[in-house]
C-alpha cells in the first residue's frame, strides 16, 4: 500500500491536472469568448452541478469510506461496489430525467437548450468516473496519470478548435467529452479489477447515509451554487461571468485541501475499521491542520492583494468585474480548507451522517436565505459575501460537533499566531508596486517574496517539521 505522502502527491498531481491545465486555457478561452460568454457557460454549468449532486448524492465520500473497509476482500469489494454502483445507477437516471423536463419547460433555459443537452451528457459521464471506487483502494497512481493525458488532449482540442465568440457550443463540447473520456475510461479499467452486478438489494445503511450525505452536499450547495444560478436569473450572463471567473480560482485554491482529504479519509476510515492507534489518528490530523494554515493564510493575503494582477493576467481586459469578487473569495481558503478536515477527515470516517447533515442544513438555510437579500441588492458581490457566510456558519457548526465526538483539539492560538505574523508582508508588496511596474513581474517577485518569508517564519519562528523536513530531504 502507498504511503500517506505518495497517495498526497498523486492526488495533488490528480487536483492540478484538473485546475491548472483548464487554467493553462483560461486566458486564452476568456479572451476569444468574452465574459457574457462564459457567463452563459457558467450559468448552464450551475444548473448541471445541482443536477449532478442529486445524481451523485453522498457518493464520493460513501464509496471512499466503504470501499475503503473492504479493499483486502475480492468477494466483499465486489459485493459493496456492486450495491453502491447500483444506488448510483438508479439515482443518475432520476437527475438525468428531472434535467430533461426542466429544459423543457423552464422559460429561462430555452435560450440555453444547446448547452443544457451538452450539459445532460456530462451529468451522466460523472456518474461514471467512479473516483470514488480507486480513492476507496488508494490507487491514485492511475486515475492520475489517466486525469492528466485527458486534460493534455483537452488543453489541445481547446486551441485546435476554438477561435472566436461564435465557438461557445464548441467550447461546451469539448468540456463535456472531456468528462466522456475520463468516465469511460474509469469503467473499463475498473473491469480489471471488480466485478459488477446490478442489483436493487441495497444495505439499508447504504441508503440512508448516500441520502443523509447527499443532503449535506446539497445543503452545502445552497450557498456555493444556487449563488450562481439565482444571480443567472436575477441578473445577465455578464454579472455571472464576472463572479464565476473568481469563483474558478477559489476552486482551484480549495481543490489543494480537498487532495489533503481525499488521500487522508480512506486512510482514517480503514484505521477507525481496524481500532488503530487513536494517537497516530490525532497525529494525521494535527498535520492536516498544520498544511492548511500554512498555506492558506499566506495565500489569502498575496490573492487579496495582488487580485487585479491575477484577473487581469488570467482573464485579459473587461474581467475588472471580477476584482472585488476574488477578494471576498480569497477570505474563504481558511474556512474551506479547515472545514475540509473537520466534516471529512473527522465527522465523516466517525460515521457522524446525521451531524454533517444538521450543520449543512444550518449553514445551508441561512446561507441560502442571504443568496435572495444579497444577490438582489449587491449581485456579484452579494454573492460572493454569502458564499463567505455560508462557510463561517458550517464551520462554526462544525467546530461544536468535532468537539462532542472527538479529543482533537482546534489550534486557534496557532491560526492567530500566523496570521500576526503575516501582516507585514504587505510593507513588502507596497515597496515592490513601487519599484515594479510590469504586472506579470510584480505578481512573480510578490509570489516569490511570499515563499521566502512564510518559510524563514515557519523555520525560526514556528519550528514547523513540514518545513523542515522538505528542506531536510531537498539537501
Amino acid at each position: 500500500m502507498a504511503s500517506i505522502k505518495q497517495n498526497f502527491v498523486y492526488n495533488a498531481l490528480l487536483t492540478i491536472s484538473g485546475y491548472i491545465f483548464p487554467l493553462m486555457v483560461f486566458p486564452y478561452v476568456s479572451r476569444v469568448l468574452g465574459v457574457t460568454n462564459m457567463g452563459a457557460c457558467n450559468f448552464v454549468d450551475s444548473i448541471v452541478d445541482y443536477f449532478t449532486i442529486i445524481s451523485m448524492m453522498g457518493m464520493n465520500t460513501l464509496g471512499i469510506r466503504e470501499i475503503a473497509k473492504v479493499r483486502n476482500n475480492q468477494q466483499q469489494l465486489n459485493k459493496v461496489f456492486s450495491e453502491l454502483y447500483s444506488l448510483n445507477t438508479i439515482s443518475t437516471i432520476i437527475a438525468v430525467g428531472i434535467l430533461y423536463i426542466s429544459i423543457c419547460y423552464i422559460p429561462k433555459f430555452q435560450g440555453y437548450q444547446l448547452l443544457f443537452y451538452l450539459g445532460t451528457s456530462k451529468l451522466f459521464f460523472n456518474y461514471m468516473l467512479i473516483n470514488w471506487f480507486f480513492q476507496g483502494l488508494e490507487d491514485f497512481r492511475f486515475i492520475t496519470i489517466r486525469y492528466a493525458v485527458v486534460k493534455i488532449m483537452f488543453v489541445v482540442s481547446i486551441f485546435v478548435f476554438v477561435h472566436n465568440s461564435n465557438d461557445t457550443i464548441v467550447y461546451y463540447l469539448l468540456v463535456c467529452l472531456s468528462w466522456a473520456l475520463n468516465g469511460l475510461i474509469n469503467i473499463i479499467y475498473a473491469k480489471n479489477i471488480v466485478s459488477f452486478r446490478f442489483t436493487f438489494k441495497i444495505r439499508k445503511e447504504y441508503i440512508i447515509s448516500f441520502i443523509v450525505l447527499g443532503c449535506y452536499w446539497f445543503m452545502n450547495s445552497l450557498y456555493t451554487t444556487l449563488n450562481v444560478a439565482f444571480l443567472g436569473f436575477q441578473t445577465n450572463d455578464t454579472e455571472v461571468g464576472y463572479y464565476t471567473s473568481a469563483n474558478k480560482l477559489l476552486c482551484i485554491i480549495i481543490a489543494l485541501f480537498t487532495t489533503l482529504s481525499s488521500v487522508i479519509v480512506p486512510r482514517i476510515s480503514s484505521m477507525i475499521k481496524k481500532n488503530d492507534n487513536i494517537d497516530e489518528l490525532k497525529k494525521i490530523i494535527e498535520k492536516s491542520f498544520s498544511a492548511v494554515i500554512l498555506f492558506s493564510i499566506p495565500l489569502t493575503i498575496f490573492v487579496f492583494y495582488y487580485s487585479y494582477n491575477i484577473i487581469s493576467i488570467i482573464f485579459g481586459a473587461g474581467f475588472e468585474g471580477s476584482i472585488i469578487p476574488l477578494q471576498i473569495m480569497s477570505l474563504l481558503f481558511l474556512f474551506m480548507g479547515i472545514n475540509q478536515i473537520l466534516v471529512l477527515q473527522i465527522l465523516m470516517p466517525l460515521g457522524k451522517d446525521k451531524d454533517i447533515l444538521r450543520n449543512s442544513t444550518i449553514a445551508g438555510l441561512l446561507g441560502g436565505g442571504a443568496v435572495i437579500v444579497l444577490v438582489t441588492f449587491y449581485g456579484k458581490i452579494g454573492a460572493s459575501i454569502e458564499l463567505l457566510i455560508g462557510e463561517v456558519i458550517l464551520f462554526i457548526e462544525s467546530l461544536i460537533s468535532v468537539r462532542k465526538y472527538s479529543k482533537v483539539e482546534f489550534p486557534l492560538c496557532n491560526i492567530l499566531k500566523h496570521i500576526l505574523i503575516i501582516f507585514p508582508i504587505f510593507i513588502i508588496y507596497i515597496i515592490i508596486n513601487n519599484y515594479v511596474s510590469n504586472l506579470i513581474m510584480e505578481l512573480l517577485i510578490g509570489g516569490i517574496c511570499t515563499l521566502i518569508y512564510v518559510t524563514c517564519t515557519e523555520i525560526f519562528v514556528f519550528k514547523n517539521i513540514i518545513i523542515i523536513d522538505i528542506i531536510n530531504k531537498l539537501r
